[in-house]
C-alpha cells in the first residue's frame, strides 16, 4: 500500500542520520586525534634520535603508547581511506600467526641497509615491518636496546617506522575530508553519485565495523591467548604483550566501539524508533563490558595462565558474544539494516 514509499524514505532519513553522526562525530574527530598524535611520535623518535638519552627515550616510548591507544579506539573502522595503500595492515599487521614480523625485522636489522630506510622504499617495503609492533620490539630493551653497535641503524629503523606511521595517519584523516574526501563520498550515498548506489550501505559498513571489532576482541585479542584450556593457552598470541598494552587495548577498542554506537547515532536511531529498551540494554552491555575489562588488574599476558583470571576472561568473552548479538541480530531487525549484506563484497 501507500506505506512502502514513505517507510523507504524514512529509512533513508534514518541511515542517512547514522551516517552523518558517524563521520562528524565519530571517525573524523578520531582519526584527527590520531593524526596528531603521529606527528608526535615521529618527533619524539627523532628528538631520541638525535640525543639518545634516557630522558628522550621515555617521550618515544610514551608517544608509542599513545599511538596505539589511539589506533585501537579507532581501528574498528574497516572501509574508505584505511583500506587504501593497504593502510590498516601497514599500522598494525595483526593477527601475525606466522611470526611474519619477527622474520622480516631480523632481516632488516642484519642487512643494515640505509637506503631501505627511504621514506618512499619504506613504504612499499614488508608491511609486517611499517607498523606498531614492530616498533613494539624495537622498543622493547629500553634505551639500553639501542646502545649495542647497531643501535645507530636501530635507532634510524624506529625514525623511519615512527614517520611511516604519522603519514599513514595524517593520510587518512586527510582522505577523509568533507570538501573532495571520503566523507562527502559517504554523504553522497544513495544519489547515484560516488561508490555507494544506496544509503543503507554505508549503514551497514558501520554496523559491520562495531561487529567486526567486536569479534576480533572476542575471538582474537582474548579467545586464541585463552586457548580452549589452561595447558592450551597462549600468552604470546596476545595483542602487544612485550609492551603489557593487551588490557589497555581492549578497553579502548570496547570504548571506541561503544563511542560509534552512541556517538555514531545508532543510539537515537533506536529511540526515535521506539526501540529504547533495546536501546537501553545495548548501552549497559558496552558499559558492563567496559566496567569488567577496566577492573582486571595488571598485563593480560599473566591473566591468560592464571586459572581464576581466566573465568573473568571467559566471562568477558561471554558477554561481547550477547552484546554483538543485539546490535547484530536484534538493532539490525529493528532498524530494518542486515549485516551480512553488503552489495559491495564483490569488489
Amino acid at each position: 500500500g501507500p506505506a512502502g514509499p514513505a517507510r523507504a524514505s524514512d529509512a533513508d532519513d534514518t541511515f542517512r542520520a547514522i551516517t552523518k553522526a558517524s563521520v562528524y562525530d565519530h571517525i573524523i574527530p578520531r582519526y584527527d586525534h590520531l593524526a596528531a598524535i603521529g606527528a608526535g611520535l615521529e618527533s619524539a623518535a627523532t628528538t631520541y634520535c638525535q640525543d639518545r638519552n634516557a630522558q628522550s627515550f621515555t617521550l618515544l616510548d610514551a608517544a608509542f603508547r599513545e599511538y596505539w591507544l589511539a589506533w585501537a579506539g579507532i581501528r574498528h573502522v574497516q572501509f574508505g581511506p584505511v583500506q587504501f595503500l593497504n593502510r590498516g595492515f601497514r599500522i598494525q599487521f595483526w593477527p601475525d600467526t606466522r611470526n611474519k614480523i619477527g622474520k622480516q625485522l631480523s632481516r632488516v636489522l642484519v642487512a643494515e641497509d640505509s637506503a631501505a630506510l627511504e621514506h618512499a622504499t619504506f613504504a612499499k617495503t614488508s608491511i609486517a615491518v611499517q607498523g606498531l609492533p614492530a616498533l613494539e620490539r624495537l622498543l622493547v630493551d629500553g634505551h639500553a636496546g639501542y646502545a649495542d653497535p647497531k643501535g645507530g641503524f636501530k635507532c634510524a629503523l624506529t625514525e623511519t617506522i615512527a614517520g611511516n606511521l604519522a603519514m599513514i595517519a595524517k593520510g587518512i584523516a586527510e582522505d577523509w575530508n568533507p570538501t573532495d574526501g571520503y566523507a562527502h563520498a559517504v554523504a553522497m550515498a544513495g544519489t547515484g553519485e560516488g561508490p555507494y548506489s544506496e544509503t543503507y550501505e554505508v549503514t551497514v559498513e558501520l554496523l559491520q565495523s562495531l561487529l567486526g571489532e567486536l569479534e576480533a576482541s572476542r575471538d582474537v585479542r582474548l579467545g586464541r591467548p585463552l586457548g580452549s584450556a589452561l595447558d592450551k593457552a597462549r600468552p604470546k598470541l596476545a595483542e602487544a604483550w612485550r609492551s603489557g598494552l593487551s588490557r589497555d587495548i581492549l578497553l579502548q577498542s570496547l570504548k571506541g566501539t561503544e563511542d560509534l554506537y552512541r556517538s555514531g547515532g545508532f543510539d537515537k536511531a533506536l529511540r526515535d524508533a521506539g526501540e529504547s529498551t533495546l536501546a537501553d540494554q545495548i548501552g549497559a552491555g558496552f558499559q558492563h563490558a567496559i566496567a569488567q575489562v577496566g577492573t582486571l588488574d595488571g598485563s593480560l599476558y599473566e591473566a591468560f595462565t592464571a586459572p581464576e583470571k581466566r573465568n573473568a576472561l571467559q566471562t568477558i568473552r561471554a558477554d561481547l558474544k550477547v552484546l554483538a548479538g543485539l546490535i547484530g541480530t536484534d538493532l539490525s531487525v529493528a532498524l530494518d539494516i542486515s549485516p551480512g549484506f553488503n552489495s559491495r563484497d564483490g569488489d
